[in-house]
């Protein structure tokens, strides 16, 4: 929402609607009995469903899936492209209220939606990385991205096949910008509650029809989101995000996400999540007359006198309706907050898009601190790290490596240490939460201990008892 203290008073526009809808360029709006023409922001690309009239079977295989369908709607003279699709697939439906054929599709941004994403980025902007994964479409979907606006939000991605709007979602989320695909195939994306609509809005006794679903809905609302990656050795690496006014209310969300290999990467999408999951902002359900310049992502005017609404708010779902059923053009507009089915649900709160089975949290414990010895750390009495492996140096049976400290926000409550390696009878795990003025002996690896003493400077020591022993990879797992 774009909070306003401006006093506003819409002036009614001329209502003479003109709409036209045609599939392979012929003109079928005489023949549609209803329609619905969805267009979301961020959270998903378009759909459309349309219902003729089929008297005698004269549609009947004629329409095949890859075939265009647009939709153009306005108040002067139905040249203004509302929706531009391609049928997946349709169906006759005959009843005694007549024959009909239904057609269902999906934007002509579909492909976004079949599209995997490999790619690799460290401390980059959000918008460069967007930029850098459409380039690397086949140029022949024809997106381009000339209304990518640039920000300076810094992330760290490692994606393997990950969906590319699910790539979307993630960088929304962070930068706390919105997306979405125009008819002409350019991709905006542009910070939230960036865009006045001025030139439509909704106001009761002008173009106002009906409201519902009018508040604030916490049902999914969440206070903390863990997130669990893996690094390359299989180990877990764990990180919570934690809203500020969490209280002893807990909410928990889980994403397990095995392309986030890097304490960086965790951290960034745990982070864009719990942005997703709070500051849960009011919603509004309501149909207009058709609204002919808006936009999703758009922040318009809704002036609802008798539920006490004067606000610009932000359109999440957009959707055109039209048909002999409807009345004529109707837009139906979601504010805010996007309407959630079960589908939805379980897709935005619990994130699965690779489970992790070894790297498992069994003990829910929040945070991990995570050596790959891919690059030399710490300091080393009689060790070394090398070809990604700690060991004691030639000729040494034993050997002492620390790894660097790491300042906490809180006290350590409880630990457990995980390792991959050789001869590991013969390596001893030790840590300290002091900054190592004393540490404590962790005796079973995948076991969880409570926090000896209070602290929160973490380190951890490795001790050799053999020459034969390495540590491929390691993680204290804390909370």
């Amino acid at each position: 929402m774009i909070k306003n203290t401006r006093i506003i008073i819409p002036i009614p526009k001329v209502r003479n609607t003109k709409v036209k809808i045609e599939i392979k360029g012929v003109d079928v709006t005489s023949r549609v009995v209803e329609s619905s023409w969805v267009k979301p922001v961020t959270t998903g690309l378009g759909t459309f469903n349309l219902n003729l009239s089929n008297a005698k079977g004269q549609f009947s295989g004629n329409y095949n899936p890859g075939d265009v369908v647009k939709f153009y709607a306005d108040n002067t003279d139905n040249t203004t492209l509302q929706f531009w699709g391609r049928i997946d697939f349709t169906k006759d439906d005959i009843s005694a209220n007549g024959q009909f054929l239904n057609i269902e599709g999906r934007h002509r941004s579909f492909l976004l939606n079949e599209s995997f994403v490999n790619h690799t980025a460290t401390n980059t902007a959000t918008s460069t990385i967007l930029k850098d994964i459409i380039d690397k479409l086949p140029a022949s979907y024809g997106f381009t991205y000339t209304n990518v606006i640039t920000d300076t939000t810094l992330m760290s991605v490692e994606w393997n096949y990950k969906p590319f709007w699910d790539c979307v979602e993630e960088l929304t989320n962070k930068a706390k910008f919105d997306c979405y695909v125009e008819d002409d195939l350019d991709i905006h994306y542009f910070p939230e509650n960036s865009i006045s609509n001025e030139g439509d809005a909704v106001s009761e006794g002008d173009n106002f029809l009906k409201a519902k679903d009018s508040g604030t809905d916490k049902y999914y609302e969440k206070t903390r989101v863990i997130a669990i990656g893996q690094d390359t050795s299989g180990l877990p690496i764990v990180y919570t995000a934690i809203s500020s006014g969490e209280g002893t209310e807990i909410k928990e969300v889980f994403i397990n996400d095995t392309s986030a290999n890097t304490f960086d990467k965790v951290k960034d999408l745990a982070e864009a999540k719990l942005i997703e999951v709070t500051n849960k902002q009011r919603q509004q359900n309501i149909t207009s007359y058709g609204l002919e310049t808006v936009k999703p992502g758009d922040n318009i005017w809704v002036i609802i006198p008798r539920q006490k609404i004067a606000n610009q708010y932000k359109l999440v779902k957009i959707t055109h309706r039209f048909g002999m059923k409807v009345g004529g053009w109707r837009t139906v507009s979601i504010f805010e907050e996007p309407e959630r089915g079960i589908a939805s649900t379980v897709k935005n709160l619990n994130q699965t898009s690779q489970q992790i089975r070894d790297a498992s949290n069994v003990n829910k414990l929040n945070f991990s601190y995570n050596f790959g010895f891919d690059e030399d750390s710490g300091t080393h009495e009689d060790t070394e790290i090398t070809q990604g492996v700690l060991k004691t140096t030639t000729g040494n049976e034993t050997g002492t490596w620390i790894s660097p400290t790491r300042t906490l926000n809180s006290n350590v409550s409880k630990v457990e240490m995980r390792a991959t390696g050789d001869r590991l009878t013969g390596v001893r795990f030790y840590y300290s939460v002091n900054g190592g003025t004393v540490w404590h002996q962790l005796v079973n690896l995948n076991q969880s201990y409570d926090a000896i003493v209070d602290g929160n400077f973490l380190a951890i020591k490795v001790i050799f008892i053999s020459s034969t022993a390495q540590v491929d990879s390691l993680a204290l797992l804390y909370s």
